[in-house]
């Protein structure tokens, strides 16, 4: 079991609407008050089974948020001081760290495409397990998600999307969460032109986490079919603090289309199905 390495914050709000209140409320302020936590949790969103990678961008932006604090050449000891003075003449460690971090942040920035394509079927999966206009066989799953997905997109395809979930898995509730917080900042948040999931993330990863809670604990419940996995890995998912979670986590989720509705009544369900989820789960819902 892996359970993320964040300092410990205020437990976020319990609802949706207390989420999108608090995000709209500091986009308004032009608030980023949990640096810390919003870095952390960005670093395990783009690089969820890559430790190196992940304390290159946190090493990177500890060191420009102290960079104002480095000492003078003057404070260092004498053999080292006319060194320091042709660093700082270059740029120093500003210089150093602006690049590397911009280096990182074009990574991040490359990847939302994917974040997309995997809170897209996290939220699918939800959708399908609460609505009760369809019966399906098995229940809710990571294939009918997939499949549901690729239907209503031109592109990417049926491999893609696959790909995205398998290297994403870990973190889907997080991104899931970030991408409904930015979906429903952009209708109710005057300040919001483009939903995005960073934005969310530095702005207000307290909402993001209490939204997160509700998609872990959803997709770690157990299955009604023998030998079948949870939808979030139990052994692999990065876990949010217990210290920090809600008391009562709540899973958001949205009406099916009538489209998905007859998509899913048409569906054939494959040989070998996988990763099947009951169609009811007993979390809380908004």
């Amino acid at each position: 079991m892996r359970t993320m390495n964040l300092p410990e914050v205020p437990i976020g709000p319990s609802s949706l609407d207390g989420c999108v209140q608090l995000y709209c409320g500091r986009l308004a302020q032009d608030q980023s008050p949990m640096l810390r936590i919003s870095m952390l949790l960005t670093a395990y969103m783009a690089w969820p089974n890559n430790e190196s990678e992940r304390d290159s961008f946190a090493a990177t932006h500890v060191a420009r948020s102290v960079y104002g604090d480095t000492p003078s050449p003057g404070d260092r000891p004498t053999e080292v001081a006319s060194d320091w003075a042709d660093f700082e003449r270059f740029g120093g460690l500003g210089a150093v760290t602006r690049t590397a971090f911009g280096h990182l942040m074009e990574e991040i920035a490359k990847l939302q495409g994917r974040w997309l394509l995997v809170s897209d079927i996290m939220h699918v999966i939800a959708d399908m397990a609460y609505d009760n206009r369809v019966t399906l066989r098995g229940g809710a799953s990571i294939a009918k998600a997939i499949d549901l997905c690729e239907n209503e997109r031109v592109m990417p395809g049926h491999s893609q999307l696959r790909n995205a979930w398998s290297e994403f898995r870990d973190v889907a509730h997080l991104i899931a969460a970030g991408a409904h917080l930015a979906h429903q900042g952009l209708t109710e948040c005057t300040k919001v032109h483009e939903a995005s999931i960073l934005n969310a993330v530095w702005v207000a990863p307290d909402a993001v986490l209490a939204l997160a809670a509700g998609f872990q604990e959803f997709g770690l419940q157990p299955k009604t079919v023998k030998k079948e996995a949870a939808i979030l890995r139990v052994d692999k998912l990065w876990r949010i603090p217990t210290s920090i979670m809600p008391q009562k986590p709540f899973i958001v989720y949205r009406h099916l289309t009538d489209e998905q509705l007859a998509f899913l009544r048409t569906r054939r369900a494959p040989k070998k199905g996988i990763h099947r989820f009951p169609a009811k789960a007993p979390v809380n819902t908004v």
